[in-house]
């Protein structure tokens, strides 16, 4: 299948799409985006009890399905996904070999999804919060480095740094394909400079692949992170703004890449 032309830059790019449903009544949401998601999708949808869940819903679908169309060609409504390795959603064999990659993330406030050429990507949205179990679930799913990184953090710095570590592990499990499945106290990753040790590797300091990896806060609220493989290849990471009123696309920010090399 030709690439189109759109997908020629994310064979150096990595792109970001993201968008904030909470502006938004489900009525608008509903009546511009509903028709773009699948049957199985919009019935899904209507089984949310609660608005804001629909919404989000509704909203990270649509913008997935948009994102990829730009990049495709063709109507967002005539993409099909189906789910490859470990359960992650894929391009279904219809499209082609097409190299395009892609994963999506949602919380309260915000949805985003990455797009990526050939490359195997996670990406994760978090609302920051208060946490009352903070350290607990620090034991659950941090390594002894990492639970040791969030220790040295002031009071007033450890909320936003719980949610730094765990986006950018979530980031990388799910670009795996592993998920929740992953040995999570044997990955470690250090935010400040953006290593990682796997001890669930054959080489625990990274693979052959190098892995590229970002960190930031897009809003005072939220913490996101993304993980790609093949960071050698990549020039940038530019973030994209979806108006889900209006449609309008624009850059939010391009960001150099920090890798982590084997």
């Amino acid at each position: 299948m030709t690439e189109h032309a759109s997908a020629a830059c994310l064979r150096h790019e990595v792109h970001v799409w993201l968008a904030r449903p909470e502006p938004c009544s489900l009525s608008m949401l509903a009546g511009r985006y509903e028709a773009l998601l699948s049957q199985e999708e919009r019935q899904r949808s209507q089984r949310f009890h609660f608005e804001h869940d629909r919404k989000h819903y509704l909203a990270a679908h649509a913008l997935l399905r948009l994102g990829l169309a730009h990049y495709l060609g063709g109507a967002p409504e005539h993409i099909s996904l189906a789910q490859g390795r470990n359960g992650k959603p894929e391009l279904a064999p219809q499209h082609g070999a097409q190299p395009l990659r892609f994963n999506l993330s949602h919380t309260r406030g915000m949805v985003a999804c990455v797009l990526t050429h050939a490359r195997d990507c996670g990406i994760d949205v978090e609302g920051i919060r208060p946490m009352q179990q903070m350290d607990g679930v620090a034991r659950t799913v941090f390594s002894k480095d990492e639970r040791e990184y969030l220790a040295g953090c002031g009071n007033a710095a450890r909320t936003s740094a719980f949610f730094t570590l765990w986006t950018l592990k979530e980031a990388y499990i799910k670009a795996t394909g592993l998920g929740m499945s992953a040995p999570l106290r044997q990955i470690s990753i250090d935010p400040r400079g953006l290593r990682i040790r796997d001890e669930s590797c054959p080489d625990p300091e990274g693979d052959s692949r190098q892995w590229l990896f970002d960190s930031w806060q897009p809003t005072p609220d939220h913490a996101l992170a993304l993980a790609c493989e093949g960071a050698a290849t990549v020039s940038r990471i530019i973030y994209h703004e979806l108006d889900l009123a209006d449609g309008a696309l624009h850059v939010l920010q391009q960001r150099q890449p920090r890798t982590i090399s084997p």
